[in-house]
């Protein structure tokens, strides 16, 4: 047995210092804002879900008819609709959880030791995750599909050494035939999908070994910051148990109810269909925008900068994604300093609130001026007239903390807020803009409405910052046990109409499919909201 003296690897660590696992986590993770710290097991539960539906839609692929195997499971397989674009909006989900996963870690500091290798394997899974999703997007065949593919193709091929490229290319992408493309497509979509569940195995147990980021309390606000058992605490069964219950069933509902919903929505725009497009070379193909997946749109817009083009898109894509995550990686080494308080790492947090909304502008910047070149002056002003003011913001914000200026009694709904304050900005900005050239009434409302929601959001900042908003949360109330019995009545009886329509919808056509699943979303909700009455009524929590 190794000293304690001794500097020992996260690998001796865990052999010469084993830990009970599942570990018991404190009553707050399943109270009130509770859900903040199981962002990670919705991730999962997305994964699970994913992994299911996607085996089934793998019996039905065909790599050498993508699109009419595709349509056909739309519109011939039972339930088909309901299956297909619940596996894209699971998709589309998982990527959502695991950005705000990343975030949340990354603003309360969990990088830091001892979580240094769980916040790279985090990093790791995100990126895993993306690249899944694109495999995955491209894999319909439509106009979409094929414009996507293109792109990764000229990035692939865009290496520096020209044959090194051309293998990239053909390992990514095949070797030009339509069958050999959607193969490799379909290959590494599953080859990327298994790495997610390794790597999320090693994830989750970095997790348990190292214990919850638990509350910064006064008193304990510096690395390592570890939250060990203490007799308060209820055991994993079934405490934990039952509410990991609940949180499933309520992401499994979103993912399903959500692009059920707008699958009967008719004109929902072409980012967010969960219907395959128009097939490529066809008349309506060409009214279809070349838009690549939502979750990549920063990185089409990026290549359309004029240092893209002189670049080159593989360049471009390692300057403006490889470096940062090159940062995010290093962080836990950039920032040495042990305090876990905001106030003593303004520059992280605010690096964090320019990403997001670096990512934000971007991605509605490249949706909205898809395929134009961008100058180099509009790119200086850009990111700096957006970044600088914020860092600065950032350091006079920490250093009025310090001095006792004001208490933030609420940090993340500060972030969270002023980081929400960059969609009306924009709709002045794009608003404003359009007046000068033409008037249009719309636009006035758009600018108007855009210009309040801008003043409501820096009062509700300034509240925030003043301890003003939100008040201090009231004691829970325990229900009586006539209530307790009412609403669970209630939510029962829901749950029984919604499984009697279902009875009635034929399990073929999209529209049907649509219903059926806007149904079954509702049941899994309604039975995440009697978990959580039962909850209440039988641990009360």
């Amino acid at each position: 047995m190794l000293k304690k003296t001794e500097k020992q690897s996260i690998l001796e660590e865990i052999l010469n210092n084993p830990k009970p696992l599942p570990r018991k986590v404190p009553g707050y993770m399943r109270g009130r804002g509770g859900l903040w710290y199981w962002t990670g097991a919705m991730v999962m539960t997305a994964f699970f879900y994913e992994v299911l539906t996607g085996l089934i839609l793998l019996l039905y692929y065909q790599p050498s008819n993508p699109y009419n195997s595709t349509v056909g499971f739309l519109n011939n397989i039972p339930y088909g609709s309901l299956i297909l674009t619940t596996h894209l909006y699971g998709a589309y989900l998982m990527i959502v959880l695991a950005y705000l996963h990343l975030l949340r870690n990354m603003f309360i500091g969990s990088y830091k030791k001892p979580r240094e290798m769980q916040w790279l394997t985090g990093i790791a899974l995100v990126v895993l995750t993306i690249g899944a999703a694109y495999f995955g997007y491209s894999m319909s065949g439509d106009v979409l599909s094929q414009d996507a593919t293109d792109v990764g193709r000229g990035i692939a091929q865009g290496f520096p050494i020209a044959i090194i490229g051309q293998w990239l290319g053909l390992i990514l992408f095949g070797g030009g035939s339509s069958i050999s493309l959607f193969t490799r497509l379909l290959g590494w979509h599953i080859v990327l999908a298994a790495g997610i569940g390794v790597l999320f195995l090693l994830h989750f147990f970095l997790a348990e070994y190292n214990s919850i980021m638990p509350k910064v309390e006064a008193g304990s606000d510096t690395a390592p910051l570890v939250d060990d058992d203490k007799p308060s605490y209820k055991p994993w069964y079934p405490y934990n148990l039952v509410y990991t219950i609940q949180v499933m069933l309520l992401t499994i509902g979103a993912i399903i109810i959500i692009p059920s919903i707008l699958s009967v929505i008719p004109g929902v725009p072409v980012l967010f269909s969960p219907f395959p497009q128009a097939a490529p070379g066809t008349a309506a193909a060409s009214q279809v925008p070349p838009y690549p997946p939502w979750f990549l749109l920063f990185v089409y817009k990026e290549l359309d900068f004029a240092p893209s083009v002189s670049m080159g898109p593989f360049w471009a894509t390692v300057v403006f994604i490889g470096m940062p995550l090159a940062y995010l990686g290093l962080l836990p080494w950039i920032e040495r300093n042990p305090s876990l308080k905001p106030t003593d790492r303004p520059m992280t947090i605010s690096f964090g609130i320019i990403g997001i909304i670096y990512l934000s502008l971007l991605s509605v910047w490249g949706a909205v001026y898809y395929g134009i070149q961008v100058p180099y002056w509009e790119i200086f002003a850009f990111f700096l007239g957006i970044g600088i003011p914020i860092f600065l913001l950032a350091r006079i914000v920490a250093d009025r903390m310090k001095k006792g200026a004001f208490e933030v009694k609420s940090p993340f709904a500060l972030i969270a807020t002023s980081i929400l304050l960059v969609i009306p900005s924009f709709g002045i900005g794009i608003s404003a803009s359009s007046l000068l050239s033409s008037f249009s009434i719309h636009t006035l409302i758009v600018l108007i409405v855009s210009v309040t929601l801008l003043l409501e959001g820096i009062m509700l900042v300034y509240g925030i910052m003043h301890g003003i908003i939100p008040r201090p949360a009231k004691p829970r109330k325990r229900l009586a046990d006539w209530q307790y019995t009412f609403f669970g009545a209630a939510y029962v009886f829901a749950a029984m109409i919604a499984l009697t329509v279902m009875m009635y919808i034929p399990p073929t056509g999209v529209t049907f499919s649509s219903l059926y699943g806007i149904g079954l979303g509702i049941v899994f909700i309604i039975s995440s909201m009697l978990i959580r009455i039962y909850r209440s009524y039988a641990y009360d929590e």
